[in-house]
């Protein structure tokens, strides 16, 4: 009898254990990721893309022999539909961790998110979202470096005074920031909300003024509407903004005046990315190349450490250095990546 008891406790310890290493590893089930992107508003272009990268990647891991399943929430740049839609991959769909693309989508979900044990890699500009869990990592470019340097190409080439276009929101400010950094007082600046199409009465401002180029870094439809006053009022104006906005579409249209213009933006995804995606309708590569990189590393990192966050903060810390989006490390919990610099 006692052996019997003896044995029967050590299977059940067996058993116990062997559910707890399967369940911290994660190796049996499917990770699901939960990923707040727009798919319908004016970030489209590149809410698609980023659907596309995801998508490669899935099918990558299927074909490894691992279960993860990409939970796409639409919330058109509304941060209240964020929100609910942050609530909704947490409390229902019960996702181990949340990717979000764009300002209003990271703060919303990180304001959702930030007493819970849910890892999440946010792409945008700001930075502010960082202070609310330690288990919060940013990707995107560095507007205010970004703004700094195409100002300054813009000062080397002779423009004395300088325009910012500059939206209503954190990414706006760190631009404007880093313009002020080369033109201090020459900087003219006019703000708009995010959804204003009509910039005439800025640009006149902007041009009265006496600057010779202005600075926007919306999204693609600030781009073209900026671009559109500028030909059929026929200012005479360099152009700078952030590159995911200058689409083919954009380029087509306007392409008389971009000439002499400046844009910062990722590095080329590498060649072999760029395969992977040539067969699909991708307006934006820099999208799709940036959600595939950083939603391997949470499928990764959950994969090894399961719901641990210390062990998935160190994973995402040691992450390695990937050429598809030029991916060097995390600082601080913000991702390095190589910036290029664009004349066109």
């Amino acid at each position: 009898m006692n052996k019997k008891i003896i044995w029967s406790i050590v299977i059940v310890i067996i058993v116990i254990i062997a559910f707890m290493y399967g369940f911290k590893n994660n190796h049996t089930g499917s990770i699901k990721i939960g990923i707040i992107t727009d798919l319908s508003g004016p970030a489209a272009y590149w809410g698609e893309s980023t659907k596309a990268g995801a998508n490669i990647l899935k099918k990558e891991l299927e074909v490894q022999g691992r279960a993860v399943e990409f939970i796409f929430e639409d919330y058109g740049l509304d941060a209240t539909k964020a929100a609910s839609a942050a609530q909704k991959l947490a409390n229902v769909d019960k996702v181990s961790a949340v990717y979000a693309e764009f300002n209003p989508g990271a703060i919303a979900t990180a304001s959702f998110l930030k007493d819970k044990e849910i890892p999440l890699i946010y792409a945008a500009a700001i930075t502010s979202p960082l202070k609310d869990n330690n288990l919060f990592y940013k990707t995107y470019l560095d507007y205010r470096e970004g703004c700094k340097q195409i100002a300054q190409k813009f000062k080397d080439q002779g423009v004395n005074k300088i325009g910012i276009l500059k939206v209503n929101l954190e990414f706006g400010e760190l631009c404007q920031d880093g313009v002020i950094e080369v033109y201090g007082e020459s900087t003219i600046s006019e703000g708009y909300n995010l959804g204003d199409v009509d910039f005439r009465t800025q640009l006149l401002k902007i041009k009265s003024a006496g600057a010779g180029a202005v600075i926007n870094v919306g999204f693609e439809g600030d781009t073209a509407n900026t671009l559109k006053i500028i030909k059929d009022l026929r200012y005479n104006l360099r152009y700078g903004t952030v590159d995911d906005t200058i689409t083919e579409n954009v380029l087509d249209t306007y392409k008389n005046e971009l000439k002499d213009g400046w844009t910062f933006g990722f590095d080329d995804p590498n060649l072999e990315f760029q395969n992977k995606i040539k067969d699909q309708k991708v307006s934006s590569s820099y999208a799709a190349a940036l959600a595939y990189t950083h939603l391997k590393q949470l499928v990764n990192a959950i994969d090894k450490c399961g719901n641990d966050g210390k062990c998935i903060t160190k994973s995402l810390d040691l992450a390695p250095a990937n050429q598809t989006i030029g991916f060097q490390k995390y600082n601080d919990r913000i991702a390095d990546l190589i910036m290029k610099v664009k004349n066109y």
